[in-house]
């Protein structure tokens, strides 16, 4: 009865260790995914920008191209739909409007971007700053409680000037 009881304790203890181990990996995976996801979108956003597209100052102008662009590499790299509206809250009370936001049939990120105007007193120039930030999701593929696990991963590019 002894060596039953010890065989039953190392046994439950190879299953904890075995479990602890199979959700790091699923885990670093998952952040892996959601972290070259958020660089690809904010090496996007900067590419948009450089080529002097401002694609966010017309949306529906470079909406096509964007989503073609972008949808084309997570389709390949495998990141998840959205399932509902509720991915990207609003953010309207720190001064970030939504650009982006996943809604059922489009991938699961969001972009907003946040607009600041400034007057430099010692030149007198009339400057207009903007950032984007980007919040993609981090998903666990566990079979019960991978829905249950969705951690955001956000960045934000670098400040773009506008002088007038």
């Amino acid at each position: 009865m002894k060596g039953a009881i010890g065989n039953a304790f190392i046994m439950n203890l190879v299953i904890t260790f075995i479990i602890i181990f199979f959700s790091l990996l699923i885990g670093g995976m998952a952040y892996s995914k959601a972290y070259r996801v958020k660089n690809f979108l904010i090496n996007e956003i900067e590419l948009f920008e450089r080529q002097d597209k401002h694609y966010f100052n017309k949306p529906l102008l470079y909406k096509n191209e964007w989503d073609e662009t972008v949808n084309k590499y997570l389709g390949n790299i495998g990141y998840p739909l959205a399932n509902n509206y509720s991915s990207c809250p609003d953010k309207s009370e720190e001064g970030f409007t939504k650009w982006i936001w996943s809604e059922p049939g489009r991938y699961d990120y969001c972009i907003y971007n946040k607009m600041v105007i400034t007057d430099s007193d010692n030149d007198r120039i009339y400057r207009q700053k903007y950032y984007y930030q980007v919040k993609v999701f981090m998903k666990m593929d566990l079979p019960v409680v991978g829905k249950m696990i969705r951690i955001p991963i956000t960045s934000e590019t670098k400040t773009y000037a506008i002088y007038r």
